[in-house]
């Protein structure tokens, strides 16, 4: 075997000696990138129990939601958007969207009635014009939201009465106050301030809308009853079995206290 000249040995060992140094490189490289990515695996793994802890906030939002929701609360907001809307095109799109969940034509209907809105026949006569493709039949009956002044707008003074006298009757004693006392209060109300003969077709202002107005004043309904009330109103009875309750509490909290 000939012998290595001495140059060459000293090159080739000093082109071994970086390539060990290249290869301890690329081993701390791949040790740091794997570092990273176990980094980076642990913030998933925060993330998701992040997720899954907004799931369990959302969960018991929703439990806390169920159990207030009434189908009052419903109807409510339906008479509020067909004032906006249109009845027509709200009850196609309820219609519509509880058909393709698979409810019973029959729960439908009910449903639909409840709230006030198209009935099942009516609503799926205009749901299969739209669903045809043929937009312009569907949208030539337009029957959309309320075009004129609200009815307050024009009567203001009324509504000042109608507030009034809606908060005078949530803080009677007997409690039996409902939205229907205070339309027929603004129906004799509209006709005393317009001087006009009453008209038998029915009431000025419905008592759908009277709930209405009752939420635009900050008014709440008991869960399970139409009887509304408002906070800072209380009726007199209650106020004095709140403090009968309160009284005895403070003193005993007093007596403890240095």
């Amino acid at each position: 075997m000939p012998k290595v000249n001495k140059r060459k040995a000293q090159a080739q060992s000093k082109a071994q000696a970086i390539r060990k140094e290249e290869e301890d490189k690329d081993v701390e490289s791949f040790e740091e990138k794997l570092k990273e990515h176990e980094v980076e695996e642990m913030s998933v793994e925060e993330e998701d129990d992040n997720d899954d802890e907004e799931e369990y906030i959302l969960e018991k939002d929703d439990t806390l939601l169920m159990e207030k929701l009434q189908l009052s609360d419903i109807a409510d907001l339906f008479e509020l958007c067909k004032t906006q809307t249109g009845v027509r095109n709200l009850s196609v799109i309820l219609y519509m969207l509880l058909r393709h969940v698979g409810l019973p034509w029959g729960t439908i209907d009910d449903l639909l009635a409840s709230i006030g809105a198209y009935r099942c026949k009516t609503a799926h006569k205009s749901a299969k014009i739209f669903v045809s493709g043929d937009f312009n039949t569907f949208t030539e009956d337009n029957r959309g939201g309320k075009q004129s002044d609200s009815f307050y707008d024009t009567y203001p003074e009324l509504e000042m009465d109608a507030k009034a006298f809606a908060i005078q009757g949530c803080s009677q004693k007997a409690a039996n106050f409902t939205a229907g006392h205070l339309a027929r209060f603004i129906d004799d109300k509209y006709y005393e301030i317009t001087q006009s003969k009453k008209s038998e077709e029915g009431l000025v202002r419905s008592e759908k809308s009277c709930r209405l107005d009752l939420r635009r004043w900050r008014a709440k309904f008991q869960p399970n009853s139409q009887r509304p009330y408002f906070e800072g109103h209380e009726r007199a009875d209650v106020v004095a079995r709140q403090s009968r309750l309160a009284i005895p509490y403070c003193e005993t909290m007093c007596a403890y206290m240095p």
